[in-house]
């Protein structure tokens, strides 16, 4: 059996190319980044579109990212500071 790769090792290979560990990753975080948003902006509209942005700041983040920290907090930091920056 071989053992499942962490968030962090998946967001690495990503950096370097592999596409299906970021499917790996979306697969396993979809749904907590999207309650977290709408928790957040009681609106699915509003959601809907900082969901798309928190995923698009993690591809462009994909060759700088380093693992300081769990990926599920960095993925949750980008998407409070949307959140933020929405409210602003």
């Amino acid at each position: 059996m071989q053992e499942e790769s962490t968030d962090e090792a998946l967001m690495l290979e990503y950096g370097r190319g592999d596409l299906r560990a970021f499917e790996r990753l979306y697969a396993r975080h979809r749904s907590t980044l999207y309650r977290f948003l709408l928790r957040n902006l009681r609106d699915r509209g509003q959601a809907d579109e900082l969901f798309q942005e928190t995923w698009s700041r993690v591809v462009a983040a994909r060759v700088r990212y380093r693992p300081e920290a769990r990926f599920t907090t960095w993925l949750l930091q980008i998407a409070h500071n949307l959140v933020v920056d929405h409210f602003r």
